[in-house]
């Protein structure tokens, strides 16, 4: 049997830093724009106070997570945007949101004050004033 030579070892890429940064960002974003779109009609339209802080939240760490890509100190440049991008999307359906519904309670509040009901004091068969 002959001597052989140990296979060629090839060097290794250096592990490459992640962004943590773009993937809490996308994750903020995807939950502000679900609370936004699944809960409002859920909770009558509560969550709309849970989607905008959301929606910032996904915005600022999708901004650091893309300078953070940009300095080389880790990937995920592309998912930082994507985040970013969807953070935007998000808080400006949330600002649509919260003007209908605000639209929608003085609509309510108006034909509230156009119903003719007769007070309480003066009986059933009173008429309205």
């Amino acid at each position: 049997m002959a001597w052989q030579p140990p296979p060629a070892q090839f060097p290794q890429r250096p592990p490459q830093a992640n962004n943590d940064l773009a993937v809490t960002a996308l994750c903020l974003s995807l939950a502000s724009v679900a609370v936004l779109v699944v809960g409002t009609p859920l909770t009558l339209g509560f969550s709309m106070f849970l989607s905008g802080p959301l929606a910032i939240a996904g915005l600022v760490c999708g901004l650091l997570g893309r300078q953070k890509a940009d300095r080389g100190e880790g990937g995920g440049r592309n998912l930082a945007q994507a985040a970013f991008v969807l953070g935007i999307v998000s808080l400006v359906l949330h600002v649509v949101a919260v003007i209908v519904g605000v639209a929608l309670i003085a609509l309510l509040i108006e034909s509230l004050d156009d119903l003719d009901v007769p007070d309480p004091d003066q009986g059933p068969d009173a008429e309205p004033a």
